[in-house]
């Protein structure tokens, strides 16, 4: 199943436009998400941070938000747009972030957060899968002598 979705990623890369959003630095990560609701609904984004502290990256009617970014990991929040105080949602761990190494694909499970469903048990929100890839990372393909 991951597979599946670390494709869709890549399709989705290929086609969308990086966008910068609120970034003013020179790139120095890409981000490429992909975001699949319960309802089956997904939206798909890509987009770069710079060397800033935090990151916000939208996706449909939400934003990750990403903290001290660096090449192999990053702290990743989301939330609704509208409202940069109160995320929509939860990780699975049960806070509003989490650290994820940087790199390759991540899936990382959202739940509505408790305030909003008053403490009334888990409630899924959906699935999302992200890569943040460090720009700045040196070519690691073996060197080939000349022919």
């Amino acid at each position: 199943m991951r597979h599946i979705f670390a494709a869709a990623i890549v399709i989705a890369a290929s086609t969308a436009h990086a966008l910068a959003g609120s970034q003013s630095g020179k790139p120095r990560y890409f981000v490429k998400a992909w975001l699949q609701k319960t309802d089956k609904s997904f939206e798909h984004t890509t987009g770069w941070c710079d060397d800033s502290y935090r990151c916000f990256v939208p996706i449909g009617e939400h934003m990750i938000e990403l903290r001290d970014v660096s090449g192999s990991s990053y702290s990743l929040s989301f939330r609704s747009e509208h409202s940069e105080e109160s995320p929509c949602c939860v990780l699975r761990n049960g806070f509003h972030d989490v650290r994820l190494k940087s790199g390759y694909p991540r899936v990382a499970p959202l739940y509505y957060s408790p305030e909003i469903w008053g403490d009334k048990g888990v409630r899924p929100f959906g699935k999302l899968i992200i890569v943040v890839e460090d720009l700045h990372k040196p070519n690691q393909a073996p060197e080939t002598s000349g022919l």
